[in-house]
């Protein structure tokens, strides 16, 4: 009975070591335009994520990333927007400007988090598309996938592997029991 169980098991890992263990294809980004709005998501298997809403008004950009990646944002943001008005909260960062008493753009980074809100109608053309241009370089560092400085090397595929691997492997335990049951009766 234990040989049977090596057998399987050899089996099994055998035919899990053999299969190709190239990385996922990062998803293409999906576009979509509806009355007047143009609308980007794009989302990578590694849990980054960013959100472009660029309607008629404003211009919203929303993103959700790695915490090892804050660091080159906070850079970028730092550079891109050094005439803004910033204040830092703890580990966050607030970019913002006034027109008129009233708030026309705000950037809120945190630690995994980010958000920019612009009000186009308040802005000249210049600014919306210095703020449309970080957007767009915010979007591909954010969902670009670096493998050495990220983490997200063959390891997480290894462990997805070997996880895969336990599954059919229970699996095929319960098969080996149910045929002994039914060889026994």
């Amino acid at each position: 009975m234990k040989i049977t169980h090596l057998v399987f098991l050899f089996m099994f890992t055998s035919i899990f070591t053999t299969i190709g263990q190239t990385p996922p294809t990062p998803p293409t980004p999906s576009n979509s335009s509806y009355s007047g709005n143009r609308h980007t998501d794009v989302t990578t298997s590694i849990s980054n994520s960013t959100s472009i809403s660029n309607s008629d008004d404003s211009y919203d950009f929303t993103a959700k990333f790695q915490k090892s990646k804050r660091n080159e944002i906070q850079n970028l943001l730092k550079e891109k927007l050094k005439g803004y008005k910033l204040k830092v909260q703890g580990s966050n960062y607030v970019w913002s400007k006034e027109s008129n008493g009233s708030l026309v753009f705000e950037c809120t980074l945190r630690k995994k988090t980010m958000k920019i809100f612009l009000y186009k109608n308040e802005v000249s053309q210049y600014s919306y598309k210095k703020i449309k241009a970080l957007g767009n370089d915010l979007q591909k560092l954010i969902t670009k996938h670096s493998r050495s400085r990220n983490g997200f090397n063959g390891m997480e595929h290894a462990r997805e592997n070997v996880r895969r691997a336990k599954r059919e492997l229970e699996r095929a335990e319960e098969r080996l029991r149910m045929i002994q049951r039914n060889n026994n009766q």
